[in-house]
């Protein structure tokens, strides 16, 4: 009896490891996209039920807010969207940051990272990396340093957005340190720069509407 007992939490224990959701889970499953909103959110049906979906780490100018008009560019990012998911259907990433949450946001919406079912475009990177959205930075998650990257390529590029965007001079060599989720920057030096600090040019930080530390005054 104690031998059968303890194949029975063995067994319990390697099922919970198979099946526990892992950090960035790719869903085998595909989704139909049914409508477009605008530059970063879709809605999709799973299980015949419209499920709005929030791409992570993404933000493209508002078309749609309620309490807002609609934002310079706002309209050619949303038809970038239809451009890429018309039609398609998706598989979504999830990042463990967002477990906790059920990975929705606090609209109810589900926080993804999108990839198009016929030839897996990572289409969150594909927005920035064209210039039709800018890396999302007010919440930590895995791929920030690489969507930051991305949004520097396609500014200095002059893609999308940034066609008009006047270029940063002196500055834009001038590196300084922030926390994901914080709007504050720091030198690398600085005690509020987290061990998880993300550097970035002082020009950037500006863009962003960060605010320097009167801490360290970088």
């Amino acid at each position: 009896m104690k031998y059968a007992l303890i194949i029975i939490v063995f067994i319990v224990i390697i099922l919970g490891l198979v099946t526990c959701p892992q950090k960035n889970e790719i869903s085998p499953d595909h989704y139909r996209v049914v409508r477009v909103v605008d530059g970063d959110t879709f809605i999709v049906s799973i299980d015949g039920e419209d499920v709005r979906v929030r791409l992570i780490g993404v933000d493209t100018p508002e078309s749609v807010h309620p309490n807002k008009e609609v934002e310079h560019f706002a309209l050619e990012a949303s038809d970038y969207l239809k451009h890429l998911l018309t039609n398609e259907s998706v598989f979504f990433g999830y990042d463990q940051s967002n477990a906790a949450a059920n990975h929705k946001d606090r609209y109810g919406r589900l926080l993804a990272y999108a990839y198009r079912a016929g030839d897996s475009l990572f289409v969150n990177a594909e927005i920035i990396k064209q210039g039709y959205g800018f890396a999302y930075t007010s919440y930590p998650f895995e791929y920030l340093e690489s969507f930051l990257e991305l949004e520097r390529d396609a500014r200095s590029g002059k893609l999308g957005l940034w066609r008009d965007a006047e270029d940063s001079g002196a500055v834009s060599d001038s590196l300084v340190w922030f926390n994901p989720g914080s709007n504050k920057y720091h030198r690398q030096s600085c005690r509020y720069a987290k061990d998880g600090a993300v550097a970035i040019p002082l020009s950037e930080a500006l863009s962003k509407g960060y605010e320097a530390c009167k801490v360290c005054n970088p």
